[in-house]
Parts: structure tokens; C-alpha cells; sequence
């Protein structure tokens, strides 16, 4: 099957279905028992209506623009150039990931596995790259304890 794309149009669905998910979610995230017409939820509301109108815009321009590309959608998922374009994806995942361990394991060993995993991942041959990245792991440890902020 053949579809034709371009930057434009991913944008802005990826960017649109966000929006849409955030404006749903302010009611419960930002409870107000305010009657006036400006609450605290106001301008995150705005925020998110505009992010809202420039989806639908980038959506359309991208809909009737030209340039487009054409992408063949096979069984072959699973190419060196698909996987090439999964390493953005996988970073993500990485930070995810980090973000689901930090309350369990805390801050030092889910930050020293995020920073070596992060170096091992691209490809870093160095030591002394993982020794630097490992470094600032504590050193930023004992930085926040020194100005008594909690670290998980």
C-alpha cells in the first residue's frame, strides 16, 4: 500500500492528537472552585486552544502542499533504515523508562543506568565519557543534598 505524506501532515496529527489528549485532561488536573471568569485554569486552556488552531493549520498546509512523499507500507518493518529511524523513538522509551524507576530504585542508579545507557546506545567508545557522565550523576546528587532539596 502506498500513502503520500509530508512533514507537515505528521506534525501536525501527532501535534493535534497531544492537544486534544491535554485539553481533556486540564478538568482533572487543574480543579478550580472559582466562579470568576478567569480561574487557574484559564491560560493553560488558552495554551492548549491555540496549540489546538495550529495543528489544525499545519495539518491543512501540509494536506495541500505539493511536495509530498510517497512511503510504501510492507511487511518489512524491520530494515537497518526503519531502525535507523527508531532511535529517536528508542530515546524517548529511554527517558520513560527513567522517569517509571526513579520513584523505585532512586536517583543515583536510575540516573547512572540513563546517562551509560544513553552513551552505550549512540555508540560511545571513550571510558572516559561514562566516568564523566557518571560524575556528574553524583556530583549533582550531593549538590541538591547540600541545598537540602530530597532527591528520590
Amino acid at each position: 500500500m502506498k500513502v503520500k505524506l509530508n512533514s507537515n501532515m505528521i506534525t501536525g496529527v501527532l501535534f493535534l492528537i497531544v492537544s486534544v489528549a491535554l485539553h481533556i485532561l486540564i478538568p482533572s488536573q487543574i480543579r478550580t472552585y472559582e466562579t470568576s471568569a478567569v480561574t487557574a485554569a484559564t491560560v493553560p486552556t488558552l495554551l492548549i486552544r491555540g496549540m489546538i488552531l495550529c495543528s489544525v493549520i499545519l495539518l491543512v498546509q501540509g494536506i495541500l502542499s505539493k511536495e509530498k512523499t510517497e512511503y510504501t507500507i510492507s511487511g518489512a518493518i524491520f530494515t537497518k533504515e526503519n531502525l535507523l529511524r527508531l532511535k529517536p523513538v528508542i530515546y524517548i522509551a529511554m527517558l520513560i523508562a527513567y522517569a517509571l524507576l526513579l520513584p523505585h530504585i532512586g536517583f543515583i542508579i536510575s540516573s547512572l543506568l540513563l546517562a551509560n545507557g544513553i552513551l552505550l546506545y549512540f555508540g560511545t567508545r571513550k571510558w572516559w565519557f561514562y566516568a564523566i557522565a557518571s560524575a556528574n550523576v553524583i556530583v549533582a546528587y550531593f549538590a541538591f543534598q547540600a541545598m537540602s532539596v530530597t532527591l528520590p
